[in-house]
């Protein structure tokens, strides 16, 4: 895959980040405001937004970098089917955002049939991901020595293809009828916070080791930070149906993870000043995830905060500030900012945004606590969305402003008289 097609396909996990951050726009101030009468659906539209997130931008930007870096760290080509991968993983993830808007998983009528569209949608984007697995082992079977980001980028293919499994019995229980609110819940949380914790973590991580030119000589922790990332999943479940046993089996494992993350974090927060910019605002999102993860262990807290706006709180420090901000720094490595001061303005903007808006959802989170009104906090997570989605437009906007510069400058190289 040339270094075209891997700005081709980040431009596009860039759309895919700038349409979904809209969504959010739209349904921050619809909880003021009211939602339009084409977007009546809330829990529909939050599918859309969330999976568009996860299949369009996060899954299509990672695979993208991945394929980019492995070269240098393999000594090989890339395997045949790598383009036609990323462009049905492309694709599919797009057609996601529509199959989802109407009734999320529910079933919508087409005709006299009526049909699991974000089922359909979520098992067709799986198949390319086990695609991109078959492709990856391909392409790094029978190393001599698997470096560590490989070996992350492993473990993190491994994690991908569990959490797959979860969709597949979210297909089945609404194929088959099956109304089991814990096993429902159970596969839910697999596949979307599995698929996150797992795959976003590991492969995110892997990214950085791969920016470090020492990176083959590190020992942070990989097997061990996978294995113990596996049962965190189940702190997704809503308190009144999970066994206590089951929790507490989820938050050991879950402080346990936050320590191998911490030793990573740690190393990547001595020397970010050779990483991408916003690394450290990335970082410090990992920093207090971590810190939540020590805290679930207070007895009560848990499900005292697991559901509502404290939940939206969490998913957003880890998605938006951690996991989001990260992958932006990775992703302008490969996509060559306008001007420096551009790009400084950029950063500043999302950075400005996303703290604000998640400064608003903790504070939604306790305002019952705080006697402080929500309509207050909601305006604040309303305006920091804003903020962020305007920041992904400019984003999507210089990818494609940097593609057509270079377009234009290959076609020009091209057209050179050889003799010239």
């Amino acid at each position: 895959m040339s270094r075209s097609h891997v700005r081709v396909f980040l431009s596009i996990a860039l759309a895919a980040l700038t349409l979904a951050a809209w969504t959010g726009v739209l349904m921050r101030f619809g909880m003021i405001y009211g939602m339009p009468a084409w977007a009546q659906n809330f829990g529909a539209v939050r599918h859309a937004h969330s999976h568009l997130m996860y299949f369009g931008w996060v899954t299509l930007a990672l695979m993208a970098l991945i394929w980019a870096e492995l070269p240098a760290l393999t000594g090989r080509p890339l395997p045949r089917g790598v383009t036609i991968q990323m462009s049905l993983t492309a694709v599919l993830a797009l057609l996601s955002f529509p199959a989802f808007w109407s009734n999320g998983y529910g079933l919508t009528a087409i005709g006299s049939a009526r049909l699991p569209l974000g089922s359909m949608a979520a098992t067709l984007n799986g198949l390319t991901w086990f695609l991109f697995i078959a492709l990856y082992v391909r392409a790094t079977r029978g190393l001599r020595e698997r470096p560590l980001p490989i070996q992350l980028w492993d473990w993190a293919l491994a994690l991908m293809g569990l959490a797959s499994l979860g969709a597949l019995g979210l297909v089945g229980m609404v194929m088959a009828n099956v109304r089991e609110p814990l096993l429902q819940q159970i596969f839910l949380h697999q596949f979307l916070d599995l698929f996150a914790v797992g795959w976003f973590n590991l492969a995110l991580l892997g990214l950085f080791w791969a920016n470090l030119p020492d990176s083959k000589q590190a020992r942070p922790p990989a097997f061990s930070l996978a294995l113990l990332l596996i049962p965190t999943f189940l702190l997704g479940v809503s308190p009144s149906l999970l066994p206590s046993a089951l929790f507490w089996t989820a938050a050991l494992a879950n402080a346990g993870a936050a320590l191998a993350l911490g030793v990573h974090g740690l190393h990547l927060w001595r020397r970010r000043r050779e990483l991408a910019a916003l690394t450290g605002l990335a970082l410090s999102g990992l920093a207090s995830v971590l810190v939540i993860a020590f805290l679930l262990l207070w007895p009560g807290l848990w499900e005292h905060f697991a559901g509502g706006q404290m939940r939206v709180f969490y998913l957003h420090l880890f998605l938006l500030v951690w996991v989001s901000t990260a992958l932006i720094g990775q992703v302008r490595r490969w996509v060559a900012p306008a001007s420096i001061r551009f790009e400084r303005w950029i950063n500043g903007l999302w950075s400005a945004g996303a703290l604000v808006m998640v400064g608003g959802l903790l504070g939604l989170g306790l305002a019952p606590h705080l006697g402080t009104p929500m309509l207050w906090w909601l305006h604040v997570a309303a305006w920091g969305s804003l903020t962020v989605a305007s920041a992904g437009t400019l984003l999507w906007m210089e990818s494609m402003s940097a593609f057509a510069r270079t377009t234009t400058l290959s076609s020009a190289t091209s057209l050179q008289s050889p003799y010239s």
